[in-house]
């Protein structure tokens, strides 16, 4: 696969700093990664007006809105699509170059780290059907993506899809704690060494932990 991202221009608009998987780029690519910088600017100001049309980027959604989030994963989802962009490293450039055009504000979110990569969430909350997604809040999804136990393992995501398809209900507090538990069970543990069997059973195991620790409370 050969990609090209630009991820950083100067202040005249000639290019700072552009990633690619081959180096040097080629001109085919750098072409490439020009074109991508202008459907970017031009999808981020397209989706900023359409979410503010529809009133979801009003101030009171801005923060914690799940169907807000979940619209810019979509649209965020059409582009890696397009694009071919595969894997996690290769959408941070993405989020990276999101993060520097001068389009679509209201749809950042200063970082908190080098870790919490809100298109990142936003992408991952948009790969969950949008029933499943809206069962829960925002700050609980971002609780969960946060998870050092989740963060870089992708197959959590696919049990945490079966476990919402099956639960009738998910309550809040008890989403968070689950989370805790978890992280506590599996810490900095290298999860890709486990079959996804093996994994699956490590999240059901923090999953019946938690229930039954709230099922002993008063």
């Amino acid at each position: 696969m050969e990609l090209a991202i630009i991820t950083e221009r100067n202040a005249d608009s000639t290019v700072r700093t552009m990633r690619s998987t081959t180096q040097p780029p080629t001109e085919a690519m750098a072409a490439q990664a020009e074109q991508l910088d202008i459907d970017l600017r031009t999808k981020m100001d397209e989706l900023e007006r359409s979410l503010r049309k529809k009133g979801l980027l009003e101030k009171a959604n801005r923060k914690g809105s799940v169907q807000l989030w979940y619209a810019v994963g979509n649209a965020l989802s059409d582009i890696v699509d397009r694009y071919e962009i595969r894997g996690p490293r290769y959408r941070r450039w993405l989020w990276d170059a999101l993060d520097n055009i001068p389009a679509g504000e209201d749809l950042k979110r200063a970082r908190r780290g080098r870790t919490r990569l809100h298109f990142e969430y936003c992408y991952r909350l948009a790969q969950f059907p949008e029933d499943l997604a809206t069962r829960m809040n925002w700050s609980e999804w971002v609780y969960f993506f946060d998870s050092p136990t989740v963060r870089e393992e992708p197959r959590a995501d696919a049990w945490l899809k079966r476990l919402i398809e099956s639960e009738t209900t998910i309550d809040r507090r008890a989403f968070r704690r689950f989370s805790e538990i978890l992280n506590s069970h599996i810490k900095r543990r290298d999860t890709s060494v486990l079959s996804e069997d093996e994994l699956f059973a490590q999240y059901q195991a923090a999953w019946e932990e938690m229930k039954e620790e709230v099922g002993a409370k008063p």
